[in-house]
């Protein structure tokens, strides 16, 4: 097994992709939301990259069953029912619901990487789920941080430092890249205080500065949700 991460969100050139399972990351928040959603009853989630192409794509759904959901500027779409905290994204308003997501850096990844032979939602909340189904797969891993603006992004290779320190740790013979070893060390550098890494992050301190402080703990818990949600023929569910 090789493990493969692109520090750079852009698009991968990889003709191989197709071979490869891909983890896409977004702590801060998308991946986040993605997750605790599913695992709070959402019934699938569309991610979409415009704001006009989620309301177009809205009106396609009976009514009553579909919810908007996402951000721009870290803030709430004006005319959307959520934005882009996960603390939003509780059973009493999610449950039995499809979701459609549009995020500045998240809900684009997933559609930079769709030809990869598995496409899994990553994050700290689910971070043991994922090294174990990446295990058991057995498969070359890219994984995918979704960065900030196109930007390297602190948290979301902190996170994909986790997974591999955990998935390297499991299995002998793991190859890494160098910047796949690169992430590890930067992952147990914060590794006793995972927290203090987003809080650094430029990202972190965006949100912190726009009132949303309380998102960073709770995108930080590590290991707290069992399922590893899966994009697929343009929608995510749980598997």
């Amino acid at each position: 097994m090789k493990i493969e991460i692109q520090l750079i969100p852009s698009p991968p050139g990889d003709q191989t992709l197709s071979k490869k399972v891909v983890v896409v990351m977004d702590v801060l928040r998308a991946t986040s939301v993605m997750v605790h959603a599913l695992s709070q009853g959402a019934l699938e989630i569309v991610p979409v990259a415009t704001v006009e192409e989620a309301f177009q794509k809205a009106g396609t759904f009976p009514e009553g069953t579909t919810l908007l959901g996402g951000e721009r500027n870290s803030r709430k779409i004006e005319g959307f029912d959520l934005g882009n905290s996960p603390r939003e994204y509780i059973s009493e308003k999610v449950s039995g619901k499809r979701l459609i997501l549009t995020t500045t850096n998240g809900t684009r990844a997933f559609h930079f990487v769709s030809s990869g032979e598995k496409v899994l939602v990553g994050s700290f909340l689910n971070i043991g789920a994922v090294a174990r189904r990446c295990l058991d797969l057995d498969k070359d891993l890219l994984l995918f941080p979704s960065g900030d603006g196109g930007n390297f992004s602190l948290e979301d290779t902190v996170c994909g430092g986790m997974l591999i320190d955990q998935i390297a740790s499991e299995r002998e013979g793991v190859e890494l890249t160098d910047a796949s070893r690169a992430a590890r060390l930067l992952y147990q550098r914060f590794k006793g205080n995972l927290l203090e890494a987003l809080y650094l992050s430029c990202h972190g301190k965006d949100l912190v500065a726009k009132g949303f402080e309380a998102d960073l703990s709770f995108c930080v818990q590590p290991d707290i949700i069992g399922i590893v949600p899966m994009f697929q023929n343009g929608l995510i569910r749980s598997h």
